[in-house]
């Protein structure tokens, strides 16, 4: 065994559990994932132990022996390269991580940002979004999520609930005159947009309507709500959605609301590993004020436009 330790092997290692993979390390240190492999590689034959399960397409998995070394250099590594990054100490204590989903940042977290840039303008929040579950070793600060179970057993605080309503475009529904005298019973013929990624949406509408869920389900599926939104602003079906998304739609209305909203879940924040700093506690009670500010703008606003169902 080499007597001098591969350190650039240790850092790849502890940016491959911080990342979640090989692929992410790879992403994040620039080089192929072949690259990032071979580093691995090189540490496991310098200490003679296994650091992952090898199991093709899954996570990168600790054996007990990673775990162990992780836990021993992880924070040592982190404070080398901190004390090497000249001036990248203060850069960090300016900046906020924000790990969010994709539909989340893109209808609600960003648009909200130019007020919270006015109020703190030597924060800057940058945003990483990333479906599913947390990897709880990311450099992230904050965590936002729907499922609570997404944030891998770490306190959680709700800053948000979410409400959902029933939403198409004026072009659709200039073909459905009947829309006012039988309360939402056209639907059974309308062409229904509905997302794979919450399959909840109708059934929770239709339960608050009072209306057979079974019996209205999506005719048109996609993936994710950033395309059941374009889909239905394109005037191909009705579609259920949380207000907070749309809002900007309905107000130049490219899409009109056709229902007053149902409860339909809630938003919570989740502080990473670095816990909580002072900068976080600002992000942090501002998107708590953000979420109440959603919440009554939601009620003000459907009292003057929920007047289809």
């Amino acid at each position: 065994m080499s007597l001098q330790p591969p350190l650039n092997a240790l850092h790849v290692f502890c940016v491959v559990v911080r990342e979640g993979g090989f692929r992410q390390a790879a992403q994040a240190l620039h080089l192929t994932p072949g690259a990032v492999s071979r580093q691995v590689q090189s540490l496991e034959a310098h200490l003679r132990q296994v650091l992952f399960e090898r199991n093709a397409g899954a996570p990168a998995t600790l054996t007990p022996a990673g775990r162990k070394l992780h836990d021993s250099v992880d924070a040592k590594m982190a404070a080398i390269k901190e004390a090497l990054d000249t001036g990248g100490r203060a850069r960090r204590q300016a900046s906020i991580l924000v790990d969010t989903s994709v539909t989340l940042a893109m209808h609600w977290l960003i648009p909200q940002l130019p007020a919270f840039r006015e109020r703190h303008p030597q924060l800057n929040v940058q945003i990483r979004t990333v479906d599913g579950d947390i990897n709880p070793a990311s450099p992230a600060d904050v965590f936002l999520r729907r499922d609570v179970a997404e944030l891998r057993g770490l306190p959680f605080h709700t800053f948000m609930r979410e409400r959902s309503v029933l939403v198409a475009s004026p072009a659709f529904m200039s073909g459905m005159a009947a829309r006012k005298t039988d309360r939402l019973r056209w639907l059974g013929k309308a062409p229904r947009i509905g997302t794979r990624s919450r399959p909840d949406l109708w059934p929770v509408w239709c339960g608050a309507q009072g209306l057979d869920a079974a019996a209205l389900e999506p005719a048109l599926e996609l993936d994710n709500t950033v395309l059941a939104i374009q889909a239905a602003v394109q005037g191909l079906g009705a579609l259920v959605v949380p207000e907070a998304f749309v809002r900007a739609t309905l107000g130049i209305d490219a899409l009109q609301c056709l229902s007053g909203p149902v409860d339909s879940g809630s938003y919570s924040y989740a502080i990473g590993r670095r816990q909580a700093s002072a900068r976080v506690t600002i992000f942090t009670e501002w998107l708590k004020e953000a979420g109440r500010q959603e919440n009554e703008s939601g009620v003000s606003f459907q009292a003057h436009k929920a007047g289809f169902s």
